[in-house]
């Protein structure tokens, strides 16, 4: 290998990255990547990170750590890259604190312009987090990693398949349910990080990974503090919408090929969150000062003609009518619609179907979280981000054949896929999908034949895509260890 290695720098759960020197002295990153599995998986591995890195040795830019040359040595790959000395985001906030305002605007122009490069090629980043923003020794932030996560989950031989992508503590949600990443989540994944270089805290706060990730999942996030410049606030808050549709594009937070500025961006963001507000035909109604006219808009977006009223009584009269303006669940003169307070839905309700004028049709069943999952029990995923927790105590009866095993089974409603998981206190131990009402099984075997394996195992049931539905799901479990 053409390169002297100089000192270890890093270690990941795919390799180790090394720093080196080239014969004219020139110091480069060695990514050492792991390869595993069948001689004919090694094959299609190395083809596939060949032809993934042939993209992105096209992709020249200066905010991306440029990918030099791929390296075959023995039964493991060596992805060569430039080096800088500057460290990365994360240990410049841990050891020094958020960055200013000004300083995150300025990493968030230069990160941008590189994705948004990126994105024009097609590449999907999948990690974008603190510690792959590097810098150089004049200061300036780079992307790293750049297709680095496409190759380890998507080439056969290296990683399990429908595997979650990212980092918890700053992946999308759609990531966080299994789904593909976008250049929307590379949107989100970069929003989380600039949160994270403003504050010193990503938009799930802190915890566990797991407990992160189910937050990932759920889309809760925390809105970046109003302590920050409103400019800066309502740029990263765009990025990090929950409906991928909903965010930015890249070009379009930095400022877009015609300069548009991001509070653009935010508004048509805050839009489509907002779109029920017009449902069902409400009108708008905007009180002009000084008179009686006003415009209605419709549900069907076009405005009326103005409609003035002439006024007859005095100059000293004194208008007794009060303005109304409807609510998303009451129009005016009307009562609020069923299980709504007029402005939202009612605590344990939500709205499925759009309509605001049958208000919050869909009702939470009455399971509260970390209920027991003792036999079967029939729920729901009421409103849509809920997540249901159960806990499930597991027997052992010492089988003399070591046969015990645990079947939990999850039957999803129709139209929709939702997740079983189960965890234990050390991790996940299986997961299962089931779709269009079609039943799908996690069985854990008897961890020991010898000893008493009884304990309490949690059970997770979550919705997977876009579609959510309010009917109910079935969950059972049977069998011991």
């Amino acid at each position: 290998m053409p390169y002297e290695i100089i000192s270890r720098i890093g270690r990941g759960g795919m390799g180790v990255v090394d720093l080196a020197q080239d014969e004219a002295g020139n110091r480069v990153a060695l990514k050492r990547l792991s390869l595993h599995g069948t001689p004919e998986e090694l094959t299609k591995a190395r083809l596939r990170i060949r032809r993934e890195a042939e993209v992105l040795q096209q992709l020249q830019h200066p905010g991306v750590v440029r990918l030099r040359e791929v390296i075959d040595e023995d039964d493991d790959l060596i992805l060569v890259m430039d080096f800088l000395p500057g460290g990365n985001l994360a240990q410049r906030v841990a050891e020094h604190g958020p960055l200013p305002a000004d300083e995150v605007e300025r990493l968030a122009d230069h990160l941008l312009d590189a994705l948004a490069a990126a994105h024009r090629q097609g590449i999907v980043h999948r990690d974008i987090k603190p510690a792959n923003v590097l810098f150089d020794d004049q200061g300036d932030p780079h992307l790293a990693d750049f297709g680095v996560a496409v190759h380890r989950d998507a080439t056969p031989g290296l990683t399990a398949t429908e595997m979650v992508v990212g980092t918890p503590g700053f992946m999308s949600p759609e990531q966080a349910r299994g789904e593909d990443a976008t250049a929307a989540s590379d949107v989100f994944c970069l929003g989380a990080t600039l949160l994270f270089a403003a504050t010193g805290a990503g938009p799930f706060g802190a915890g566990d990974p797991r407990l992160l990730l189910m937050r990932a999942a759920a889309g809760r996030t925390e809105k970046a503090p109003k302590t920050l410049p409103p400019e800066l606030r309502r740029r990263i808050d765009a990025m990090l919408a929950k409906d991928p549709a909903a965010r930015p594009s890249a070009a379009e937070a930095r400022g877009g090929t015609d300069g548009t500025e991001p509070r653009t961006v935010v508004r048509r963001a805050w839009a489509a969150r907002n779109s029920r507000a017009l449902v069902g035909g409400t009108a708008l109604v905007l009180l002009l000062m000084g008179g009686a006219a006003f415009v209605l808009v419709g549900g069907d977006g076009n405005s009326a003609a103005p409609r003035t009223t002439p006024t007859t009584a005095p100059a000293t009269t004194t208008s007794t009518t009060a303005p109304c303006t409807p609510l998303p669940f009451q129009p005016c003169g009307e009562q609020p619609a069923p299980n709504t307070d007029g402005k939202a839905c009612l605590e344990g309700f939500a709205d499925y179907d759009g309509d605001a004028a049958n208000g919050c049709e869909a009702k939470a069943d009455d399971l509260g979280t970390d209920s027991p999952l003792d036999g079967e029990l029939v729920a729901n995923l009421v409103p849509a981000n809920d997540s249901d927790t159960y806990l499930l105590k597991v027997g052992d009866g010492i089988q003399l054949t070591c046969d015990g095993a645990l079947h939990v089974t999850l039957t999803a409603p129709k139209g929709v896929s939702q997740r079983v998981t189960v965890f234990d206190g050390s991790g996940t131990l299986g997961t299962a999908v089931s779709g269009d009402g079609e039943p799908a099984t996690v069985t854990i075997g008897d961890p020991n034949c010898f000893f008493d394996d009884a304990t309490t195992l949690r059970v997770q049931v979550e919705s997977v895509g876009t579609d959510r539905s309010p009917a109910d799901y079935t969950l059972t479990a049977t069998g011991s260890f």
